[in-house]
C-alpha cells in the first residue's frame, strides 16, 4: 500500500508538535559548559568560596598583590565552578586571594586590567569536591595553618557522613580524601582530630598562631604521659584530661610558651594527685611501657605479663654504664651478678675472675595487631571449649579477634543439665569473655561483621536485659575478686590471665599505630 505524501505545511506542523518552539527556546537560559573551560568573567560576578578552609590572612598576600600590580595580570588561571541555580560564579581550587587582590585594585585604580580575569572554569560536583580541591591547592603551596587543614577535613568527614547515613572509621575517610584527590596517613589524621577536638578549645590563640605539627605531636605525648601517672595513682582519665587542658587554657597566647604550659601542668598534676612537684616531674619524664606511640603507664610499674603471657622479670633501674654486661638497648637488664647486702659495709668485693655473661637472644618485634587478635582468640577459644561455648565463640579480624554469642541453651536447660558449682563457672566463664571482648560496646560494628550475631541485636535494640536473663543471668560482680582467687580454675585462670595481658598488649600497640582496634 502506497504511503501517503506530506505536505510542506503538514510536515512542517508535525514537526513543532510538543516542541519548544522558537519563543520557548529564547527563554531558555545560557547553560554552563559540560567540560572544564577557558573563559573570562568580570570580577563581580565571581565570589570567594564561602567554605574557604584558610581562616587567616595569607602569610604571602602582600608579595602577591605586588607582583598583580606589577604585571597587572595573572600568572595563573583562577579555577572557578558554580551551583546549581546559582547566580554567580565561585573560587573553585584556591584563589581567594587573588580574587580579592583583584578587587582592592580595581577599586583603588579603578583600571580596567583589573575588572577582567581570565578563569578556568570546572562544571559542578559537589561541596565535598570543591572543600577538597581547596585543601589540596593550599596544601601544595604549604602556607595553611595545621588547624585550618585539620577544622577541614574534619568539616569533609561531616560532609561524607551526611551523605551516607553513618560515622566512618579513620580508614574509610581516608579512602574517601584520596577519591577527591587529598592523601593523608592514618597519622596525620589522628593528629589533624586531636588538634580540632582535644587542642582547639583549649588554645585557640596558640594554635592560629602557627602551632605546628611537631608541637601538636608533642602535646599528644605530654596528654597520654599525664594519663599514665594519673592512672598510676588512681585517677582517672577523665579526671586528667581536666587538669591538662585547664594548664594549656590559661597559658593561651599567640606566641604561647610550651615550657610555661608543661609547668602549669606539673603544678596542677601534683595538687590534684597530692605528689611533691618532683615526683610528678619525674614520672612525665619516664619513659612509658610500650614506647613512646603507645604508652599507658611509667616504666617502673611493678611486675608485669609480656605480650605472650610469660611473667616479665622486675629489674633494677640502672643505666649501662653502671651495669655491667648489659645488652645495649636494654636499660636496666643486668647479666652481671648482682651483690646483695651481705658484703661488709664499706669492704670492697673479693677479686674474682670475669664473669661471662650469658649470651641473650636479641629481643623480636612486637607482634602486630593481627598477630595479638589470633593469641586472643585461640586463647578464648580454649576457655570457651572447656565449658561447652565452642559453638558460640568466632575469630575476627576487627575488636580483640573475638565474637562471642549468647548460649544456645536456657537458664532452665543449663541449670537442669549440671549441678550449681559447674553452672556458676560457665556463667562466669561467659561473662568474662564478653567482657574482655567489649562487643557490648561496639554492637554495630559487631553487626557489620556479623548480622546474625543475637547478643549484638539485642543490645542494638535495647532488650539485652530481658533477652540475658533468659540464657545466662548476670552475675553479682562484687564476688568477682572472690571467684577469681578462690574459684577460677588453674587452667581457666591461667589463660584468663594471658588473654587479658594479650588484650591490654592489643591496645598498647593499636595506640602505637594509631589505630582504633574496632575499625579493623
Amino acid at each position: 500500500m502506497a504511503k501517503k505524501q506530506l505536505s510542506s505545511e503538514e510536515l512542517r506542523s508535525r514537526l513543532t508538535v510538543g516542541h519548544f518552539g522558537d519563543a520557548a527556546a529564547q527563554e531558555l537560559p545560557p547553560g554552563d559548559p559540560l567540560t572544564v573551560t577557558q573563559m573570562v568573567l568580570e570580577i563581580d560576578r565571581i565570589r570567594p568560596y564561602d567554605g574557604n578552609p584558610r581562616r587567616q590572612r595569607n602569610p604571602q598576600y602582600d608579595e602577591i598583590k605586588a607582583s598583580i600590580r606589577a604585571q597587572k595580570r595573572l600568572n595563573n588561571a583562577i579555577e572557578v565552578t558554580r551551583r546549581p541555580d546559582d547566580d554567580l560564579y565561585m573560587v573553585r581550587a584556591g584563589g581567594n586571594t587573588r580574587l580579592q587582590i583583584l578587587q582592592e585594585l580595581y577599586e583603588e585604580t579603578g583600571d580596567e586590567a583589573y575588572r577582567k580575569v581570565h578563569v578556568l572554569f570546572h562544571p559542578w560536583t559537589s561541596d565535598q569536591d570543591v572543600l577538597g580541591a581547596h585543601l589540596v591547592e593550599n596544601e601544595m603551596r604549604g602556607t595553611m595553618a595545621l588547624i585550618d587543614r585539620a577544622l577541614a577535613v574534619d568539616r569533609l568527614r561531616e560532609m561524607f557522613e551526611s551523605e551516607v547515613g553513618e560515622s566512618l572509621s579513620r580508614s574509610e575517610l581516608q579512602r574517601r580524601l584520596q577519591e577527591i584527590g587529598y592523601t593523608a596517613s592514618r597519622k596525620l589524621l589522628f593528629r589533624f582530630e586531636y588538634a580540632a577536638k582535644t587542642l582547639l578549645p583549649c588554645i585557640p590563640q596558640a594554635l592560629y598562631g602557627g602551632l605546628g605539627n611537631d608541637s601538636v605531636e608533642k602535646l599528644r605525648k605530654l596528654h597520654r604521659s599525664a594519663h599514665a601517672v594519673g592512672e598510676s595513682h588512681g585517677h582517672t582519665q577523665d579526671a586528667v584530661d581536666m587538669v591538662f587542658e585547664e594548664s594549656l587554657a590559661v597559658t593561651d597566647a599567640p606566641d604561647w610558651d610550651p615550657g610555661a604550659a608543661r609547668q602549669e601542668l606539673e603544678r596542677r598534676l601534683a595538687e590534684e594527685l597530692s605528689l611533691d612537684l618532683r615526683t610528678v616531674r619525674m614520672e612525665l619524664d619516664t619513659p612509658p611501657t610500650q614506647d613512646s606511640e603507645g604508652a599507658t603507664g611509667p616504666a617502673n610499674m611493678p611486675p608485669d605479663i609480656g605480650a605472650m603471657g610469660q611473667p616479665t622479670p622486675l629489674v633494677h633501674d640502672a643505666s649501662p654504664a653502671e651495669t655491667p654486661g648489659a645488652s645495649p638497648g636494654r636499660s636496666g637488664a643486668a647479666t652481671d651478678p648482682v651483690i646483695g647486702d651481705g658484703a661488709g659495709a664499706g669492704d670492697p668485693p673479693p677479686a674474682a675472675p670475669p664473669v661471662t655473661a650469658p649470651t641473650e637472644p636479641a629481643p623480636g618485634p612486637a607482634p602486630t595487631v593481627a598477630e595479638l587478635r589470633d593469641r586472643i582468640y585461640t586463647l578464648a577459644r580454649q576457655i570457651a571449649t572447656r565449658y561447652h561455648y565452642a559453638d558460640q565463640i568466632q575469630p575476627v579480624d576487627i575488636g580483640y579477634g573475638y565474637f562471642i554469642d549468647l548460649p544456645s541453651e536456657t537458664v532452665e536447660e543449663a541449670g537442669a543439665r549440671m549441678n550449681r558449682v559447674e553452672n556458676d563457672y560457665r556463667l562466669w566463664t561467659w561473662w568474662l569473655l564478653v567482657s574482655w571482648s567489649q562487643i557490648g560496646l561496639h554492637p554495630d560494628r559487631v553487626l557489620q561483621t556479623a548480622p546474625t550475631h543475637r547478643l549484638a541485636s539485642a543490645i542494638h535494640r535495647g532488650d539485652e536485659e530481658e533477652v540475658i536473663a533468659r540464657h545466662i543471668p548476670e552475675p553479682p560482680w562484687r564476688a568477682l575478686g572472690w571467684m577469681v582467687s578462690s574459684c577460677l580454675r588453674e587452667p581457666d585462670f591461667a589463660d584468663f590471665v594471658a588473654l587479658v595481658q594479650a588484650c591490654r598488649d592489643l591496645q598498647h600497640q593499636a595506640d602505637a599505630d594509631d589505630l582504633d582496634p574496632w575499625e579493623g
